[in-house]
């Protein structure tokens, strides 16, 4: 088969994904047999060590990204040929750390220990450093004036003027999807295991080692993560003028002055992240939408992550340290964690985190669901045995999921209603009810007219 030029870069990356996705699926549903079987082949003359062959993959990966940074790292934008090769990239390293999360979940405590006293934490710190670094330059899409170029003493990339490109959005997120994948294979590790334990304190050595990449990975993900909520704020759109909800650069450097949220140095960073149009106008709505999901979405989970070592290492200065640096995300997703306490098969009671989204923490407070918590927990109080309790509990469970269904649909209903009044009132001309347009639309069979 002939290769275009750049193809023979990782020409076996589609064979190499179905290979340890082929693993991840034997191991599914903690199958326990065969994660066993993966660390060593019981009955065999020779045994071979699948956790380790699959971190040494991992490791050797990791070293080519990282090259692959440096190359580019001097440069403007990333070429077309250099987006398609590190995306495969990405692609098999989300699924080796796929592969290993499945190999350890369980836990399978064998499979963690062979991981944790493997070289995974030099790639995992490998891997932070290119997190840190790559997403600073990818998510400088826009072409800041020579005035306002971003300076970071951490990261030379930052010193760059940069020019837009649009399409290294999508490569930023593919970056931000195989960090999340990361920090899921992380909390795979910490599952089942004790205070204090061996591959808690080893974790947090990992992220000493690496403090300046996970400092710059929390500013990234704090910048973006209040900007929506600031965006929004009576006091920023005091500085739009534009009725099509449009900013110039330089009001929006006022505006984001004003706010007091962002040093200098994160104001110009984000106007060097934003999209101008000929005009220098941005239109900042869909800026801080754009980068905002992803960063709820990796940002949870390193909150989560930092929780989960909180506890499991709750007398550690060196992560004192990191928490307060995370001060700012932690109080973001507070909110929206919930937690459960489960026992496993060692009999131990583990605590599971999860997310509680914005519609759902909105359905626990209305009043229906608010009275039968009251009732539940007057009838738990004077109920007497277990059995009683627990039948209440789960009938607690039942109408309250029920409850809150119910007024999901509810609102789903209102909110349509509410567009469809809208739409009308946009085509029927005012107060003078349906429009002239519209009613010979209708006259002639027609459906109304797209707005």
């Amino acid at each position: 088969m002939k290769l275009e030029r750049g193809e023979k870069v990782m020409a076996d990356d589609e064979f190499t994904c179905d290979l340890f996705r082929f693993l991840q699926l034997l191991c599914e549903g903690h199958n326990n047999d065969f994660q066993n079987y993966l660390r060593t082949q019981t009955g065999s003359t020779t045994t071979i060590n699948v956790i380790i062959c699959t971190v040494d993959y991992l490791l050797r990966l990791q070293e080519s990204i990282s090259d692959f940074y440096w190359y580019y790292s001097g440069k403007e934008i990333i070429d077309e040929p250099g987006k398609r090769n590190f995306s495969k990239a990405m692609t098999v390293a989300k699924q080796v750390f796929n592969s290993l999360t499945e190999y350890i979940q369980g836990p399978c405590t064998g499979n963690q220990q062979s991981l944790a006293h493997s070289r995974l934490w030099d790639a995992v710190v490998g891997f932070l450093h290119v997190f840190a670094h790559m997403m600073m330059k990818l998510a400088q899409t826009g072409s800041a004036p020579g005035d306002l170029r971003v300076e970071h003493s951490q990261s030379p990339i930052l010193k760059h003027h940069e020019i837009s490109d649009s399409s290294q959005i999508g490569l930023l997120k593919e970056l931000l999807d195989l960090q999340k994948d990361m920090v899921v294979m992380l909390l795979s590790l910490l599952e089942g295991n004790v205070v204090n334990g061996t591959i808690a304190r080893q974790m947090v050595d990992m992220l000493v080692e690496s403090s300046s990449n996970v400092e710059m990975i929390l500013k990234f993900f704090d910048m973006f993560l209040k900007l929506k909520d600031i965006v929004a704020s009576d006091a920023f759109r005091d500085y739009v003028t534009d009725p099509r909800g449009l900013i110039s650069k330089k009001d929006f450097q006022k505006a984001m002055d004003s706010q007091k949220q962002y040093s200098p140095s994160e104001i110009q960073f984000l106007l060097s992240c934003s999209e101008a149009d000929e005009n220098e106008m941005i239109n900042y709505e869909e800026f801080a939408n754009r980068f905002q999901e992803p960063a709820k979405d990796i940002g949870f989970n390193i909150a989560v992550l930092l929780t989960n070592l909180s506890e499991h290492v709750p007398h550690d200065t060196r992560l004192q340290n990191f928490l307060e640096q995370a001060e700012s995300v932690l109080n973001y997703f507070r909110p929206f964690l919930g937690r459960i306490e489960i026992m496993g098969a060692s009999r131990k009671i583990e605590r599971i985190y999860f997310e509680i989204s914005a519609v759902n923490r909105a359905q626990w407070e209305m009043p229906q669901v608010k009275e039968s918590k009251r009732q539940f927990i007057f009838d738990v109080v004077n109920e007497g045995g277990e059995s009683e309790k627990m039948e209440l509990f789960v009938n607690f469970c039942e109408d309250t999921i029920f409850e809150m269904n119910i007024a999901s649909q509810i609102s789903e209903q209102d909110g349509e209603e509410k567009e469809e009044e809208d739409e009308e009132m946009g085509e029927g001309g005012g107060e003078g009810g349906e429009g002239e347009g519209r009613r010979r639309r209708r006259q002639r069979g027609r459906g109304p007219a797209r707005v």
